[in-house]
């Protein structure tokens, strides 16, 4: 049982029940035996004396009372019972002593010259008291103990499922919808039941959210691969309008716009093929891919009129898929040299993180708040889809990567990639 958990709380329950009864019971116990010595044995013993004086005083010659369980002696003028000298030396009143190796209850009284000791012998009534008293409870205590254990085990069953229902739901993966779908069909739950309704519901929302995935990859896909196909022929039809006329700005300004839309369509791609199936991890140099994203996109830059470098303060290595590292540091670069204006960017490669700084305009702080939202974008002139860091989010969570930005208005922006993995 897990601390915290539902059975364990029961058994903490259950457990506490028997010890409140079992307390209740010895207190109830000690104070009915309190009650019977000082109170009606006391009280019996009283009125006994009463008794035996008007008896006494009707006829001197009344013998003293001798049962099984209580004994009289007197001392008087005319009557010398052997009186032992304990009980001689003590006071008169209600008091237990010490006589030939028992312990009975004593009650002692004046009446005159007279005096008169009666001697109550306790243990035969303990052993009745025991008999028709102890006995009888301890049957109704284990009659309370008994049905508290079949109350526990019965609901440890009624509880038995939804536990099982919490720790599948606790092992089970959530890197890919396939491993989130989780398998409820060894959960033994009665039919009808609470749990029985919770673990259909589950089933049919894991169904529903399993096939909506499905669709939005497939969705993804397709689109990704009909959307290619035009804009190969837009390119095409850019080349041979450039060597028409010459590279014109426009012209450029068009060019990049196909680039961008080629590079989120291969991101996009890249996505729906990374999240259906686990890619081959292996160990990357990031510094050795930076250095190449520097040369690949330095074209770009150039026509921005952006200077692009690499600074290396360590040697980064990191065990994940090729190609998702490589989508994550492009869209970065790619971001940093679109929105910077002019200036520079950098590719700082730091212990265990990558640093892409740029020295554009920066952002405020509610821009940064909607930077990582699809379809956001910075104000900005520059064109885009604010796809960009949403994609790099996504990738992040799912390789445990820890992403952080930092901007200030008119000093650029500063984002990290920490590969706390």
């Amino acid at each position: 049982m897990k601390r915290g958990g539902v059975q364990y709380r029961l058994t903490r329950v259950y457990l506490l029940q028997l010890l409140l009864i079992s307390l209740a019971t010895v207190l109830g116990v000690w104070a009915t035996a309190n009650i019977i010595e000082h109170v009606l044995v006391k009280e019996a013993l009283i009125k006994e004396a009463e008794h035996y004086w008007k008896l006494q005083s009707e006829n001197p010659q009344q013998p003293r009372p001798n049962t099984r369980h209580l004994l009289g002696l007197l001392q008087s003028d005319q009557v010398h019972d052997d009186v032992p000298d304990t009980l001689q030396a003590m006071p008169d009143g209600y008091q237990r002593v010490k006589l030939n190796g028992q312990n009975p209850i004593v009650y002692i009284e004046h009446n005159g010259s007279k005096r008169l000791y009666l001697i109550f012998d306790e243990q035969r009534v303990t052993v009745l008291a025991f008999l028709f008293g102890i006995l009888p409870l301890t049957g109704v205590l284990l009659v309370i103990y008994i049905t508290s254990f079949m109350g526990w085990r019965k609901s440890r069953q009624l509880v038995s499922p939804l536990v099982q229902l919490a720790d599948t739901l606790r092992d089970t993966s959530v890197d890919g919808p396939r491993q989130a779908r989780p398998d409820l069909s060894h959960i033994d739950a009665e039919a009808d039941s609470e749990v029985a309704v919770l673990v259909s519901a589950l089933e049919a929302y894991a169904d529903r959210l399993v096939n909506f995935v499905e669709r939005e990859r497939q969705f993804t896909r397709d689109a990704s691969h009909e959307l290619r196909t035009p804009l190969a022929v837009f390119r095409a039809n850019l080349e041979l309008l450039a060597g028409q006329v010459g590279d014109r700005p426009q012209i450029s300004r068009m060019s990049d716009t196909v680039d961008d839309m080629e590079a989120v369509l291969e991101t996009l791609l890249t996505l729906a093929r990374t999240e259906q199936r686990d890619q081959q991890e292996e160990p990357v140099i990031v510094n050795d891919m930076a250095v190449n994203l520097m040369e690949r996109l330095k074209p770009l830059a150039d026509r921005k009129q952006i200077r692009i470098q690499v600074r290396q303060t360590a040697l980064v290595t990191v065990k994940a898929p090729e190609a998702v590292l490589s989508i994550v540091l492009t869209n970065l670069l790619r971001n940093a040299i679109n929105y910077s204006g002019s200036g520079e960017v950098a590719i700082v490669l730091a212990e265990s993180a990558v640093h892409v700084r740029d020295t554009g305009s920066g952002m405020e702080a509610d821009e940064l708040e909607r930077l990582l939202k699809p379809f956001e974008r910075g104000n900005s002139k520059e064109g885009g889809h604010g796809l960009g860091l949403a994609i790099v989010q996504r990738l992040c969570e799912r390789y445990h990567w820890q992403l952080d930005v930092a901007s200030e208005r008119g000093k650029g922006t500063d984002v990290r990639v920490r590969f706390i993995r």
